[in-house]
């Protein structure tokens, strides 16, 4: 049999053919699929994730349930909304598909918390979204606002993106006011404590009380919604020692491309040749400059975050403790950006009598921020035809005809020679007594004490700068305290009649 052998030109050619259909072909065999998602009553649900299962290919349902995909014909389709069951449907080369949603039972009787004590989600009547501590303790973050960033609908969080710095919480958008930040109420005591000072790890639960129902007990402070925050409590078993490590690493992302010394010098000559002017003599030869600096690269690094919890938790019939110290370390990505912070959480409840219950929740942090002056905008405008420093070892900066030296100055600079420093230590706590009258009829009584103090110190020393020389040397030192006091009690009546009727 006579063999047959293919030129090698030929058969290049086929596989580049064969690479250039395959594409095509596996384009030409999507399908549009159409269709709307329904609960149980025979109601659409508005907001539905559609998902092409193994992918991200995606969409939500519109105002009247309905959604549009393309996808393979052979496809899954995976279909979910908060307090339904999720479903995957077969597409088998259907176009048109009608998907019925049916309750989670499981997450409807989940106790969430709110103003008043805690509920079933299926007897709520307003609006409450919950997250629980396996959402947020892998997280890589040094923030308990960051940690729930994207997770809770309709919640919006503004994070200043500085080591130490509070997000803002917006439950509702933007206000007709400046301030329109929820409440914030942790095991119990509002405080206007910020979520830095938090341990991630010591969260329990993190429920977003959005209207009226369920943040009533609040009054006109929780006008903005309320963010009721839950620590961790022991369990009734043996003791549980438990040691977690967060070590990551964190970089700037989308950095503009900025001209190099070179670059810079040939635009502008070009730029004042146009313009009717002289360009700057020096630069008659710009390709002699080089690189030049990129002070960008000199203001940025990669920041490193090392974050460590220790606990041990346990309890029996009548009583539960947790107890656990937290420290973490973190570096900024700008260069003299520094945060460390210590916590320490102690929570514990005792059955003393049948009829009456103790239980207290203790937190304490202490934090140190530290920061050089910095400037994004002035590392962008700096020209790159300066060094960081000159020869003599002085900060450089322009110096003469502002039209070909500029008069930006030096960025970096300030950040090494400038200091500010802030040091904070809060306490929270709180006790609380559980009188039980009957089965249905409680008395709770809490008295919360919020403490926290905070010491600013912020150094400028003279020095003279290029274009703009600071004549004198300054520092700034304040010291702040801030108490308060709260004491709650209230009634709690919760009962069932005739095995159906529930009163609470």
């Amino acid at each position: 049999m006579q063999k047959y052998k293919m030129p090698i030109g030929r058969l290049r050619m086929m596989v580049c053919l064969i690479g250039m259909l395959l594409p095509m072909c596996m384009f030409a065999q999507q399908i549009t699929v159409q269709g709307v998602v329904k609960d149980q009553t025979g109601e659409t649900v508005i907001g539905a994730s559609v998902m092409e299962k193994g992918t991200t290919n995606g969409t939500i349902t519109g105002i009247d349930g309905d959604f549009s995909l393309n996808m393979s014909p052979n496809g899954t389709l995976v279909v979910s909304f908060v307090g339904y069951k999720t479903q995957e449907v077969q597409v088998k080369g259907q176009k048109q598909l009608q998907v019925v949603l049916s309750e989670d039972a499981e997450m409807l009787d989940e106790v969430v918390v709110i103003g008043y004590g805690t509920m079933k989600k299926s007897d709520l009547t307003g609006a409450v979204s919950s997250i629980g501590n396996k959402d947020i303790k892998d997280s890589p973050v040094s923030n308990l606002g960051q940690a729930i960033q994207g997770k809770i609908s309709g919640v919006q969080i503004v994070d200043a993106g500085k080591p130490g710095d509070n997000v803002s919480i917006k439950i509702r958008g933007l206000g007709s006011i400046n301030n329109c930040d929820p409440l914030v109420v942790i095991d119990g005591v509002p405080t206007d404590l910020g979520l830095s000072s938090l341990n991630m790890a010591d969260v329990e639960r993190l429920d977003v009380l959005k209207d009226a129902s369920a943040t009533a007990i609040y009054g006109s402070r929780g006008a903005n919604g309320v963010v009721m925050i839950t620590t961790k409590r022991g369990t009734e078993g043996k003791g549980k020692l438990a040691v977690s490590a967060n070590y990551s690493f964190q970089n700037a992302t989308n950095v503009p491309s900025l001209l190099n010394a070179a670059q810079y010098a040939e635009l502008s000559n070009d730029m004042m040749v146009n313009s009717g002017r002289n360009p700057n003599p020096e630069w008659t030869n710009p390709s002699e400059l080089g690189a030049g600096t990129d002070w960008m690269d000199e203001l940025l690094r990669t920041g490193v975050m090392q974050n460590y919890t220790v606990s041990y938790s346990g309890g029996n019939e009548k009583s539960h403790y947790y107890v656990s110290g937290g420290f973490l370390d973190q570096s900024g990505i700008v260069k003299s950006v520094n945060y460390r912070r210590f916590t320490f959480q102690s929570n514990s409840d005792a059955q003393v009598l049948k009829w009456l219950k103790f239980s207290n929740n203790i937190t304490f942090s202490a934090d140190t921020k530290k920061s050089g002056s910095y400037n994004i905008g002035d590392a962008l405008k700096a020209l790159p035809i300066y060094p960081v420093k000159n020869e003599d070892g002085s900060w450089s900066g322009p110096d003469g005809n502002s039209e070909w030296y500029g008069s930006t100055r030096n960025p970096i600079g300030p950040t090494e020679l400038n200091k500010s420093k802030t040091d904070g230590y809060n306490f929270l706590a709180n006790l609380t007594a559980e009188l039980t009258f009957t089965k249905w009829l409680k008395f709770k009584s809490t008295f919360g004490y919020d403490a926290k103090f905070w010491f600013i110190d912020n150094f400028t020393p003279r020095y003279n700068w290029k274009p703009t020389p600071t004549e004198e040397t300054s520092r700034y030192k304040s010291d702040n305290k801030s108490f308060t006091y709260l004491w709650d009690n209230y009634f709690l009546f919760d009962h069932t009649f005739a095995e159906k009727h529930r009163v609470g």
